[in-house]
């Protein structure tokens, strides 16, 4: 399936058995890696650096932003639900002007940072992660949340901001994980 937007070529990497859909729009698309066995839904937007590991799913409507300068990664077994926004660079909405289109020295106090998705976890759908924040592995953060520091490892957050909930079954999942990698590796 061709893509409307860029050119499958121009990523930086894009690994097999992977796919993008026909209506994902990244802008710069030499900045995304994409491992194996991984996909993409359509209508969504990635305009900032990107590094998908293998078995990642980014669902229909999500946006990850935050420019050149900025990033977002994804490891093994990540997923967004629906609607996500990994915003990994952004304006302080205080001291500058808010557009992209304009030099960095009429921003005001810009942040370009990174977001990590370590793997096992999980975004729920219509979900915000800010600037300079980890998901530690296994970590969870409910549906519409707001991810605004860190997230520890195998712990369901929910709420805005994200507050811990409670704990996850870490042996559980990673029983799974070892059975799925045994299958499809």
């Amino acid at each position: 399936m061709e893509n409307l937007f860029f050119d499958i070529k121009d990523l930086k990497h894009f690994g097999k058995n992977s796919i993008i859909g026909k209506t994902v729009r990244i802008r710069y698309p030499e900045l995304v890696s994409i491992g194996d066995n991984c996909i993409i839904d359509d209508f969504t937007y990635i305009s900032t650096q990107l590094t998908l590991e293998n078995h990642c799913h980014i669902s229909s409507g999500c946006k990850f932003i935050g420019g050149q300068k900025s990033k977002v990664s994804m490891d093994m077994l990540s997923t967004t639900a629906p609607n996500v926004v990994l915003s990994a660079g952004n304006d302080d909405y205080v001291s500058g002007i808010g557009s992209p289109l304009i030099p960095d020295e009429f921003k005001g106090n810009t942040v370009y940072g990174k977001i990590k998705l370590s793997t096992l976890t999980i975004v729920g759908a219509n979900s915000v992660i800010l600037p300079n924040v980890s998901l530690g592995e296994g970590a969870t953060l409910g549906a519409l949340s707001l991810a605004n520091q860190n997230l520890d490892s195998w712990s369901l957050y929910a709420g805005i901001p994200a507050k811990k909930i409670k704990n996850r079954d870490k042996n559980q999942i990673l029983k799974l994980r070892d059975e799925f990698l045994s299958q499809n590796t």
